[in-house]
């Protein structure tokens, strides 16, 4: 795989000359309009990145830096999806079955672009590019994720399995999004009632209803329980009340969390996304993030185990583990 970066005063003159007509053409763009009189967001959007949420301290706390600072302190994606396959997730071996080589892996090959500079994090408020964590709010978060309402072994039945090897839910972050190793990609479908995002990875589908309250229901939904309404040129997205497995299992999905989401089409290729995260009991402040989406393909089915044959062979594994011991004893 090879990497698309060019260090070179001619290709700066370039991104420099293409940054000055995209901040022109941005402050001159009209967005469209649906039929029914709203701003039109829809579309298939690809939403990969190398900025990371929170802000690395090799960039000494500056939030944009030109290319040259990005090509001389982030490592390449040929070099990070190497890394990958000798020692993450990836690496190969006896003890990871399911891991992919670097073909799957598609995490983008820059830092996020914003008014044509490139971005050292998502977390845009604070300033310091820091998750504003309450002094105690780590302990109280992990204190969530260890509530999982499984009551079970691991292994009893499938249930008790992970979201992740059950196929319920994303294996990366949807609400909100952002970018992971690979299936950066989400569609979003307006009616005048209701919008649906849509992501790829796992075909998560969370329903926005538009102009109306969050409801009283009997159950947490998975996704949360979305309402949207429009502000000037923007589909503006408040979610809260995530079902508790997975607040278990997401970073950034919280008990108490209200998330907001901004999609504002900036160009006919480009959306400006942001989202803002407001739970007091964790943070000392709600805290804010933006990166931009761009036109994808198509969405693609992501038949999550096909079938499922492997939950089988898993807990077929665990009564031969509790057999075993049974016969040592």
């Amino acid at each position: 795989m090879r990497t698309v970066y060019r260090s070179s005063a001619l290709t700066s003159l370039i991104i420099a000359a293409l940054a000055v007509s995209a901040a022109f053409s941005a402050e001159n763009y009209a967005p469209p309009k649906t039929a029914f009189g709203v701003p039109d967001v829809q579309g298939v959007w690809n939403y990969k990145t190398r900025t990371g949420l929170e802000r690395a301290d090799i960039y000494e706390g500056e939030l944009e830096v030109d290319e040259a600072t990005m090509l001389e302190k982030m490592v390449s994606t040929p070099d990070f999806i190497a890394f990958l396959e000798a020692t993450g997730a990836e690496a190969p071996g006896p003890e990871n079955v399911g891991g992919y080589n670097g073909f799957w892996i598609t995490p983008g090959d820059a830092l996020a672009q914003m008014n044509g500079k490139y971005r050292t994090s998502l977390i845009v408020d604070p300033p310091d590019g820091k998750i504003p964590w309450r002094e105690e709010g780590q302990a109280v978060r992990q204190s969530q994720r260890e509530e999982l309402p499984m009551g079970i072994a691991e292994s009893d039945g499938p249930e008790g399995r992970t979201l992740s090897d059950r196929c319920l839910v994303s294996f990366a972050s949807t609400a909100p999004f952002m970018s992971s190793l690979y299936n950066n990609h989400m569609q979003i479908v307006q009616s005048p009632t209701h919008v649906v995002l849509l992501a790829e990875m796992v075909h998560n589908a969370r329903i926005v209803a538009i102009d109306q309250e969050f409801r009283d229901l009997p159950y947490d939904k998975w996704l949360g329980d979305s309402i949207g309404y429009y502000e000037a040129d923007t589909l503006i997205v408040q979610t809260k009340n995530f079902n508790s497995w997975q607040v278990a299992k997401e970073r950034l999905v919280s008990s108490n969390i209200l998330l907001t989401e901004r999609f504002s089409r900036v160009a006919d290729d480009k959306l400006h996304y942001s989202f803002t995260i407001d739970d007091p009991e964790l943070y000392t402040q709600p805290w804010t993030a933006e990166m931009p989406m761009y036109t994808g393909e198509d969405l693609f089915e992501y038949a999550c185990h096909e079938g499922n044959y492997a939950m089988r062979a898993i807990l077929a594994g665990a009564r031969r583990q509790e057999s075993d011991a049974a016969k040592a004893q």
